[in-house]
């Protein structure tokens, strides 16, 4: 993604760094082994909700944020009762 501002008659362009998932994790152990995908799917969620947090508008944040919030419901629900998955404050 690139963004441009034209400012005093000039074109100011700047690319937007990616961070790419899927994360590549070491070989679980030793234990449980059952979940990667949650640990992987809960890492992902928690820098996008801290990418979320410091998006400036704030309708646009808290639309972010209430898709992650949906998120980690869904991977809650997925992961059971045993599981406890908490969002924790942004900065």
């Amino acid at each position: 993604m690139e963004i441009c501002f034209r400012l005093g008659g000039q074109t100011h362009c700047y690319y937007v760094p990616i961070a790419e998932w899927p994360v590549a994790w070491k070989q679980p152990g030793p234990g449980p082994v059952n979940i990667p995908w949650l640990v992987q799917d809960v890492f992902v969620l928690a820098a996008m909700q801290n990418a979320a947090g410091k998006v400036t508008e704030t309708t646009a944040r808290d639309v972010l944020l209430g898709g992650i919030r949906q998120a980690v419901a869904a991977l809650q629900k997925r992961a059971g009762s045993e599981v406890t998955i908490k969002m924790t404050a942004t900065s």
